[in-house]
């Protein structure tokens, strides 16, 4: 009974993401007039990359979207080169050709399915979805930075991901909820993941009520 629970999840979330893909994502998308930090790129880049953010400071101290292509230090890339290939399902013992080879034809097909095809029996799938489009959205930037994806690619694969987004949230309320249900059931269950924790209600309400936080700042289209 749990394994055709789980299967009728997953068909869900390929349903939406599905009406996602199909969305026209070249819309720009609503910022809120005051500037945030390190968000210096269009208004729909800023909003695309925001979904990212509490990976993105963590990781680069202050975020990826002060450029339109950061260049990572070689301490940097060191450090982020492992984790991205684990989460695109890539060997980690790749070079950088076999990399560029593989990686745009696999997330041209499957961006969808980071994470949401690794669902296990009683996760929920709204929040896994929620926490499924931070993580595409910071492994597709750290890809283009390492410079296995080409500027063009990233940047429709991180409009497909924003749409999918929208469609399945009203507000970046909800939004953050489900993401930090979906990152305690991620870290609970013995996954690896970045950030190492679960993040608290008080936090998450600060980030909301902060307007140098892009989840505070930015109006949700």
């Amino acid at each position: 009974m749990m394994q055709i629970v789980v299967a009728l999840l997953g068909l869900g979330l390929v349903w939406q993401c599905i009406r996602a893909f199909r969305r026209q994502w070249g819309s720009t998308a609503s910022a809120a007039s005051a500037p945030v930090a390190h968000y210096l790129l269009t208004p729909e880049q800023n909003w695309a990359l925001a979904l990212a953010h509490p990976m993105a400071f963590h990781a680069l101290k202050g975020g990826f979207a002060d450029s339109d292509m950061p260049s990572p230090t070689t301490s940097l890339a060191a450090s982020l080169r492992p984790m991205a290939l684990h989460a695109f399902g890539l060997r980690t013992d790749l070079d950088d050709a076999k990399v560029r080879e593989q990686l745009p034809e696999r997330l041209r097909t499957r961006w969808w399915c980071l994470d949401v095809e690794r669902l296990q029996a009683g996760d929920d799938a709204r929040a896994a979805m929620a926490f499924a489009c931070v993580r595409t959205c910071f492994f597709v930037r750290t890809a283009a930075m390492l410079g296995w994806l080409s500027p063009e690619q990233q940047w429709q694969l991180l409009q497909l991901n924003a749409a999918r987004a929208r469609d399945c949230f009203t507000s970046w309320e909800t939004f953050a909820e489900a993401y930090a249900q979906g990152r305690a059931q991620w870290v609970a269950k013995g996954r690896s993941d970045a950030l190492g924790r679960a993040i608290s209600p008080e936090e998450l309400q600060r980030w909301l009520e902060d307007a140098s936080h892009p989840w505070g700042a930015y109006a949700w289209p």
